[in-house]
């Protein structure tokens, strides 16, 4: 008979390890597939998991087996991230929230690390009071600095080539720009400050036009110089006043006032009328490759239409069009697609001025080793 081998698991470790993940003991019991009294007994010390328990214990709360052999909790530094959301939804992040704000924040202290030892021009990000500045102000020079004008913007193709655009100028901007796949469940985006490695992470459970939007509120968070996790699309007319001033620097820097008030009479509007159907919001939204629901905000904030539109938004209007066959991609442009440009040319430079060694930054971007050279080659220098 074959001798089962316990581990043993730290209590004080475990306990610390699954506040951090956001589970309750019987929501990890139940994905990890054990029973709420085995996962009670560990935390007391009364009992120890096998070695498959373990295992399947620490891939679900993300940490490595030898992690919870620790003696003692390590000294982690809390989330200092404000959970932006309406009195009636919940009022903590999940576990996924949880999982990827804490995988953002270890890339950016070593991307910040990293800018410091190469010398990188600092980004260039308008800085502004949610007391005294006006959004739209704020988000006519953040677009100046961007270089990208609306004759450009309404000559992209598509939602996807406009966001790959908006991604790119932001990260020249000096932004790191994620994309994670937190799930519909989850926030629509979050964003943590940094003087030198500003992070903007867009949640990819939504459509290229939703996550423009997204990418542009948490910019607004991060001229605030605040750090951000931002539950959803506005429902009403009620939102928080952070949430207002960074829904409509979004708004007005992606369409800017005096554009769709020209755009809008091209299209036989005039002051004083309002639109009562979707028909108009459809068309501002393909002129400026906007999601539906960021064209008729728009329309309500410029006083052209009112909260009834809104409430014609198909709830699918946000949603991705659905698969269909192809190839996929390997694991290298997945992580490069998450990670975007500017995090990988970063750690390629560092490696190429000795300041990382090849075999860090390729654990860092977890991608394989013969595929570092091909990355290396087809990656934009940094300033």
């Amino acid at each position: 008979m074959s001798r089962v081998t316990h581990v043993p698991v730290t209590p004080s470790v475990l306990d610390w390890a699954i506040k951090e993940s956001g589970y309750e003991p019987d929501q990890l019991a139940s994905a990890s597939g054990v029973s709420t009294a085995d996962i009670q007994e560990w935390l007391s010390g009364k009992s120890l998991p096998n070695l498959t328990q373990a295992r399947k214990l620490a891939n679900k709360l993300h940490r490595s087996l030898a992690a919870l052999l620790l003696p003692n909790p390590p000294q982690s530094q809390r989330l200092a991230v404000e959970f932006r959301h309406s009195l009636t939804d919940r009022q903590e992040l999940n576990p996924n929230e949880r999982r990827y704000l804490r995988r953002a924040r270890r890339f950016q202290e070593t991307l910040s690390w990293l800018s410091r030892e190469l010398e990188l021009q600092r980004p260039t990000i308008p800085s502004a009071s949610l007391i005294t500045a006006k959004p739209g102000s704020v988000a006519s020079s953040a677009r100046s600095l961007l270089g990208i004008s609306t004759k450009d913007q309404k000559t992209w193709t598509s939602p996807s080539s406009a966001f790959d655009q908006w991604r790119s100028a932001l990260e020249r901007m000096g932004i790191v720009v994620f994309l994670f796949p937190l799930g519909k469940s989850s926030c629509t985006g979050f964003s943590l400050w940094d003087d030198l490695a500003p992070i903007v992470a867009v949640n990819t459970a939504w459509n290229e036009s939703a996550r423009i939007f997204t990418l542009f509120h948490e910019m607004a968070h991060l001229v605030t110089r605040t750090s951000s996790a931002c539950l959803g699309f506005r429902s009403s007319g009620r939102t928080d006043e952070v949430e207002r001033w960074c829904e409509s620097f979004s708004a007005q820097l992606l369409m800017p006032t005096a554009e769709v008030l020209a755009t809008l009479r091209e299209f036989g509007w005039h002051p004083g009328k309002q639109i009562s159907d979707l028909a108009v919001a459809r068309r501002i939204a393909a002129t400026y490759k906007v999601s539906l629901r960021a064209a008729t905000i728009r329309l309500i904030d410029l006083e052209a239409a009112n909260w009834s539109l809104y409430k014609q938004i198909p709830p699918i209007s946000d949603d991705k069009p659905k698969g269909g066959g192809g190839s996929g991609r390997d694991r290298t442009q997945i992580r490069e697609d998450q990670l975007g440009e500017r995090t990988t040319s970063v750690f390629i430079r560092a490696v190429q001025r000795d300041v990382l060694e090849r075999f860090q930054a390729v654990e860092m971007l977890d991608i394989p080793d013969s595929k570092f050279d091909q990355l290396a080659a087809a990656s934009t220098r940094v300033q």
